[in-house]
């Protein structure tokens, strides 16, 4: 999925979220989204997955993501950091997930399995009851099996154990060429893994869009860890 944005602002009152924001990232490409807390990331993909509307253009494949959500939504894979309170069960969650995504139960089993989830085990619990590393599991299981165009992940490693954070880049490294992939994070094993290249806002802006190589030169605390990783 190709994603076009240009002068995109949004504003909170007196807050401006996003201060003209230009971004292009043809399908298939592999982003790193990075910068501060308070920089317009969320708002960023908030945008682009249709929940807030805005100022200037914003495209996925040509069409708005909030005039054209119900669309486009199909299309769309999203996995956030912190993994909603749901009292739901599992089974639950697995069936408002292939309902609404015309989904077979069996390939988000198939995928969970990947990841060391048996969600026949389970099925009963309800979801907020999950330890982190299986909610995070479950999010990324339900995603993959979607087969999304655009998938955005926002620190999809950080409650994964060594064996689920494995095949996770594997799977990344299987998805279809252009399956479009926009990562936030500021590890320096998924940047390395995941993208090739790297967009840093602050305040709203783009400071840097280039190389992932380029951006951890640019960044002394990273280019340390990456030596030592």
């Amino acid at each position: 999925m190709r994603v076009e944005i240009h002068d995109a602002r949004k504003r909170f009152g007196r807050v401006g979220a996003l201060r003209g924001v230009d971004l292009v990232v043809p399908a298939g490409g592999r982003v790193a989204l990075v910068g501060p807390n308070g920089s317009g990331k969320s708002t960023l993909i908030r945008t682009l997955l249709g929940l807030i509307d805005y100022q200037g253009t914003v495209l996925l494949d040509g069409r708005s993501p909030y005039d054209d959500r119900v669309e486009i939504a199909a299309q769309l894979a999203y996995v956030p950091q912190v993994a909603p309170a749901l009292g739901a069960t599992v089974d639950e969650v697995v069936r408002l997930v292939t309902h609404t995504r015309d989904l077979d139960a069996a390939e988000v089993a198939r995928v969970a399995a990947l990841f060391d989830l048996d969600l026949a085990r389970a099925g009963s619990q309800p979801f907020r009851n999950l330890s982190g590393g299986m909610k995070q599991k479950l999010l990324l299981s339900a995603a993959f099996a979607a087969r999304p165009s655009l998938m955005v992940l926002d620190e999809p490693t950080a409650s994964l154990d060594v064996r689920a954070r494995e095949q996770f880049f594997s799977m990344c490294s299987q998805l279809d060429a252009d399956v479009t992939l926009l990562l936030c994070s500021h590890r320096v094993e998924e940047l390395r893994h995941l993208a090739n290249r790297v967009v840093a806002l602050d305040d709203g802006r783009v400071t840097f869009d280039g190389p992932v190589d380029q951006y951890l030169q640019a960044n002394a605390a990273l280019a340390a860890e990456v030596a030592h990783a």
